[in-house]
C-alpha cells in the first residue's frame, strides 16, 4: 500500500510503499525500511522533518491495501493488504499525522502518483482509470518542492510526479 504524505506550507511530500505490515518477520530492515509500516512510517515523518516539515502540519493519504495474494483457492487468503492498511493506520496515529483521505481495500492493484506543487493524489486501476483521490495541499497549497524521500522496494523507480525521476 502507498503511503503519501505532504507539508503544503512547504510545498514538500515523501511516499513510501509499503508492502508487510512488521519488521519482526525480517532482518533486513535496513535495505528497504519503508516496505514495512512500522519502521517506514516513522522514517518517513523523520525524513521529512529533516527538511523541514512541521509534523501537526503533515497530511496523510493511505491507497491501496488490496487483497491480491490468495492460495489454495479462492478462500484461502493471506490478507496482507488489510493487515498492511491497520499496520499504516496505527504507525499514523502514532506519530500523530493526520490522514485526509483513504482509498483502500478491495481485489483490485492500484497505481499512485503524487504530485509537489499541490499535493494532489491521483489514483489508478483497470476498472476505474485514473481519478483525482484528493489534494493534501488544500487552498493553502504551498510552492513546489521536489519530493526529498521516496522509498520503494529494490529495483522499484518512484512514481511520475514524485520528483524522484
Amino acid at each position: 500500500m502507498t503511503v503519501c504524505a505532504y507539508d503544503p506550507a512547504l510545498g514538500l511530500a515523501g511516499m513510501i510503499h509499503v508492502v508487510l505490515p512488521s519488521s519482526a518477520i525480517s532482518r533486513l530492515t535496513e535495505e528497504g525500511p519503508a516496505k514495512f509500516a512500522d519502521v517506514g512510517v516513522p522514517r518517513l515523518v523523520e525524513e521529512m522533518e529533516k527538511e523541514g516539515a512541521i509534523r501537526r502540519r503533515l497530511r496523510a493519504a493511505m491507497l491501496g491495501g488490496a487483497n491480491v495474494l490468495s492460495y489454495g483457492g479462492e478462500k484461502r487468503t493471506l490478507d496482507i493488504g488489510a493487515r498492511n492498511v491497520a499496520a499504516v493506520k496505527e504507525a499514523l496515529e502514532a506519530q500523530r499525522v493526520s490522514v485526509c483521505a483513504t482509498e483502500v481495500g478491495g481485489k483490485v492493484s492500484r497505481t499512485v502518483r503524487l504530485w509537489t506543487a499541490d499535493g494532489r493524489v491521483m489514483m489508478k486501476t483497470m476498472r476505474k482509470g485514473e481519478v483525482r483521490v484528493t489534494v493534501l495541499g488544500g487552498k493553502n497549497g504551498g510552492g513546489s518542492r521536489k519530493c526529498r524521500f521516496a522509498c520503494a522496494p529494490a529495483g522499484a523507480r518512484p512514481a511520475p510526479g514524485t520528483g524522484g525521476g
